[in-house]
Formats: structure tokens, C-alpha cells, sequence
């Protein structure tokens, strides 16, 4: 870490809720995805967590929005998680919306901290891993973390992982 780079917010807000956490740094790479990061630091990808935001196209008050937190290497099925969320359309945010939902620029996406009050909901098979790797809150930062963490977040756990092949 640069001695004066400020520490990305995942990390400062874990650790000021008391969790141990573990950084890992990697070569962020636009477009490289979960699978680029895992290959660089030599880490399962279905380890690693996605932090997805999907909303429902409209704009202001409209706009109903989620945070899908997925294996690296599984697709999200939206029509599970309209479902499972209650809102009939979600389609994947732009990076603008995602940044502007979140406060974290698309790479960096993680679920805590987040600027505004975003659903979160956990695809439940994380929860059976002894420890994922998670977006910090900046683009080629991971935390480690044990899968109880996602209770500071207070996520709706569920199903929505797909077995089509269009992959999101």
C-alpha cells in the first residue's frame, strides 16, 4: 500500500467493526473480471465474490435497485432474482448508475459502505466456503474475509445462481 493512499472503505469499515480481514492487491485490468484477478493472485475464482448491481431501467424516484454478490464463476439468473426480489424487469446497471447507487467505480464494487440503501442479496452457496475474497471498494483491491461478514449488510440469502449460459 502507498504510504498516503487513503485505505479503500471495505477494509476501514470492516475493521472498524472489529473483523479481521487480509488485503490482497492484484493489476487491475478493465474487463478482466473475477477470472483475471484470481489468475493473478493464484486463488480459486468460485472464492472469489461478484458484487453485481442490477435495477429496473427507470430513472429517480423510479428506479429500484439491487446487489447480487455471486461466485466468480456463476452466472446470476435474473428471472430468480426478479423473483426473489419482487421486481418484475432488472436488467444489469450501467457503470455510471452502478457508481452512482454504490459510490464505487464498476471492478471495485463491494457491498459495504454503500452510498445508497441497495438490497443486497447473497447467493446462499457462498455461505458454505471457509473464505472468500471480495472487492475492497477500489479496483485491484480484494479483502478476505470469512463468509459471516456479509451479516453486516443483513443480505437476503437465496438462490439465483443460473445454469443457461448468458453469462452475468
Amino acid at each position: 500500500m502507498v504510504e498516503n493512499e487513503k485505505e479503500p472503505a471495505a477494509l476501514r469499515i470492516l475493521r472498524n467493526a472489529g473483523i479481521s480481514v487480509r488485503r490482497l492487491d492484484y493489476r487491475y485490468t478493465e474487463g478482466g473480471g473475477t477470472g483475471d484477478a484470481a489468475r493473478q493472485l493464484g486463488i480459486d475464482e468460485h472464492a472469489v465474490v461478484k458484487s453485481l448491481v442490477f435495477d429496473n431501467g427507470q430513472e429517480g424516484e423510479e428506479r429500484r435497485a439491487v446487489m447480487a454478490l455471486m461466485h466468480g464463476d456463476t452466472r446470476v439468473s435474473l428471472r430468480k432474482l426478479e423473483r426473489l426480489s419482487g421486481i418484475r424487469r432488472l436488467y444489469p446497471s450501467s457503470p455510471a448508475a452502478a457508481r452512482e447507487l454504490t459510490g464505487y467505480l464498476p471492478g471495485g464494487i463491494c457491498p459495504f459502505g454503500l452510498i445508497s440503501p441497495v438490497p443486497v442479496f447473497l447467493q446462499e452457496t457462498l455461505l458454505q466456503m471457509p473464505q472468500l475474497f471480495v472487492n475492497a471498494g477500489r479496483r485491484g483491491v480484494i479483502a478476505v474475509v470469512s463468509p459471516r461478514v456479509f451479516d453486516l449488510v443483513s443480505p437476503i440469502v437465496g438462490n439465483f445462481a443460473s445454469t443457461g449460459t448468458h453469462r452475468v
